[in-house]
């Protein structure tokens, strides 16, 4: 692992640890002139904001055919989440976007960080619904520049389903598509797991994997 990546691996960790409700975090501007910014979502158990779990698991509830994983969210389950995958994850963090009056519009993730190729994905991506017409892209633009200029990642993808209408959203951020995989889905109880299968004919959908091509 190159000293960047080193670096950059050690900040994800220091930013987790220490951001926390009625802390001062870092944030990250988005906008030119400045119209909102990121900040990191607290992932230690006793500095848990009590709004932020309310509202992704109500965003991830309105958005659940998106992901891979369908199930009904709530905020204790959001907790367990953010405290037991995302805070012990080397390579995952999570930012909740705001408005420069501290409306909080949506959030974006990275993830699947791999720190000796220097790889990682753009996760997580979900719109409040409520922010204005095209800043989740800039606001998504701004998360991979900081990525690359921050922890040195010098490679960034996403996947999406091929029936998530993210698909074009991604397309306009810069996205390429360079596969696709067929899903196969799996029921469990009340829940829908969906699966990467190559050899699954019958599928209804499948996961489109990306690449961010830099302007």
């Amino acid at each position: 692992m190159n000293s960047g990546l080193s670096t950059g691996k050690a900040l994800i960790r220091c930013l987790k640890d220490s951001s926390g409700l009625n802390q001062t975090n870092l944030v990250i501007p988005v906008g030119h002139p400045v119209n909102a910014y990121l900040r990191v979502i607290p992932t230690v158990r006793e500095k848990l904001d009590p709004v932020d779990l309310r509202l992704l698991s109500e965003w991830r509830n309105k958005y659940v055919k998106s992901f891979l994983t369908e199930f009904h969210a709530h905020p204790e389950r959001t907790a367990k989440w953010l405290t037991e995958y995302v805070h012990q994850s080397d390579g995952k963090i999570l930012f909740m976007l705001e408005n420069l009056s501290g409306e909080r519009l949506g959030h974006i993730g990275l993830a699947f960080i791999d720190w000796e190729s220097g790889y990682g994905e753009a996760d997580a991506i979900v719109s409040g619904g409520s922010s204005p017409p095209g800043l989740m892209k800039l606001a998504l633009q701004t998360t991979l520049k900081w990525a690359r200029d921050q922890l040195s990642l010098t490679t960034l993808g996403v996947r999406v389903r091929s029936d998530n209408t993210a698909l074009e959203f991604y397309k306009k951020v810069g996205f390429e598509e360079i596969k696709r995989v067929p899903l196969r889905s799996e029921k469990n109880g009340e829940d829908i797991n969906w699966f990467e299968d190559e050899s699954f004919l019958a599928f209804e959908a499948s996961l489109v994997y990306m690449i961010y091509r830099w302007s």
